[in-house]
């Protein structure tokens, strides 16, 4: 690290030096530096048309990530066990699906529940937003709360869930005149279960969930096939393994199928089309594997806190400015050539041109212009998304109007 930094800037200190630069002040900077950027929102506007445009402003994902880290740490970052470190930490992040603008970003304990950190985001819903999040995040009063606020959510729903239709049943008194009374009825997953075919799709409407809450909402059960199923149960066993738990009957029958709950209209987005819509989540985990691969946030010595601190401020804050150029080239690159850019691809690309960002912004505006341009190119040659026979896109997925060729060979 020395070496480094006397490479890039003459700046000649010893290890030892370094080291103590890593203290309580650094650790202030680093965060203040990147709480500004995220909140200047520095990618500026890159909203992409698509077909549901007219209905969702944006398309917000929340989920965490998290990694180990040496037991020193365990007093300040504790894990969140099931392994034979007991310190870790996680990141959570909320993210602008189709702009890229990071909503949130928090560093916490690794052991701290996803659930009590997406209650804290309640107040940040907003009108005509979709929020699609993990099973982690399920509760159902943060439902509620969305579409008290106008907006669409989108999540799986937990087995133990139960759902109900209401009837009602006439109440006889003898001193004033019959009543009609709710009753709810519960549904049984299961029966839904043997009924489908693998690859169907089944839909329940007007249906409430939650034994206590009885949240009305929208019902889509999604029957796999035998191949997700056998993956899923080999999953579980994994699971069951790693965390010294284990999972019951019910649950393992229920592998089966999938079952998602949301409030948006079916003329919007029929049956047959939430289980990509949700599938659209697993971006997310695209933009975590790119930090772990190309910025190995994850990577972390035996060092002190204050140093690790520093390590991942100064890790998100390159991801930040990564994110927020690869967003805009992505936006231009489909306005101006109508193509689909690869994320994985691009952010590669573009943590290459951090060194002659940082020269260029030492000389004028108009070299930086140049080398974006230049960046621009590349991308534009090198960057665009891979297609798979039979896998969609974010944009196929979305119906946003792009070209792509094929060949012989290859789904280009």
């Amino acid at each position: 690290l020395c070496s480094q930094l006397e490479t890039s800037t003459g700046i000649l200190l010893s290890p030892e030096g370094l080291n103590r630069r890593f203290n309580s002040a650094s650790v202030a900077f680093f965060r203040n530096v990147f709480t500004t950027l995220l909140q200047a929102k520095i990618g500026g506007s890159s909203t992409i048309s698509h077909s549901l445009s007219a209905y969702f402003e944006r398309i917000r994902i929340l989920d965490s990530t998290t990694f180990q880290v040496p037991d020193r740490f365990a007093a300040t970052y504790p894990g969140a066990g099931g392994c034979s470190h007991t310190a870790g930490v996680k990141i959570q992040l909320e993210y602008d699906l189709l702009s890229g603008e990071f909503s949130d970003v928090k560093i916490e304990p690794g052991k701290r529940s996803d659930q009590a950190y997406g209650a804290t985001r309640m107040d940040m819903t907003q009108k005509n937003e979709l929020y699609i999040r993990d099973l982690g995040y399920f509760r159902l009063q943060d439902f509620k709360s969305i579409q008290d606020k106008e907006g669409y959510y989108l999540s799986r729903l937990k087995l133990p869930t139960k759902i109900y239709r209401k009837e009602f049943e006439t109440v006889v008194f003898k001193t004033k005149p019959a009543q009609l009374r709710p009753v709810y009825i519960q549904i049984h997953l299961e029966d839904i279960m043997n009924q489908l075919q693998p690859g169907q799709v089944y839909e329940l409407h007007d249906v409430y969930v939650g034994s206590k809450d009885k949240l009305p909402t929208r019902i889509v059960v999604y029957r796999c096939t035998e191949e997700q199923k056998q993956k899923r149960l080999h999953d579980r066993a994994i699971r069951e393994k790693k965390k010294g738990i284990t999972y019951t009957e019910r649950t393992k029958l229920l592998q089966g199928i999938t079952v998602y709950m949301t409030n948006i209209p079916t003329e919007w987005v029929p049956k047959e089309k939430i289980y990509d819509l949700y599938s659209l989540r697993w971006q997310i985990e695209l933009l975590f594997k790119i930090w772990k691969s190309w910025f190995r946030i994850h990577r972390c010595k035996s060092i002190k806190q204050e140093r690790l601190e520093c390590h991942l401020y100064g890790q998100l804050i390159s991801i930040l400015l990564c994110s927020s150029t690869m967003f805009k080239m992505r936006e231009l690159l489909l306005r101006k050539k109508q193509k689909e850019l690869s994320e994985y691809k691009a952010m590669y690309i573009i943590k290459d041109y951090f060194l002659l960002f940082h020269q260029a912004l030492h000389k004028n505006t108009q070299e930086l212009s140049k080398i974006l341009l230049r960046l621009f190119n590349l991308l534009q040659r090198n960057g665009r998304k891979s297609h798979r026979y039979e896998k969609k896109t974010v944009f196929d997925i979305l119906g946003v109007v792009y070209e792509y060729t094929t060949s012989a060979h290859q789904v280009a």
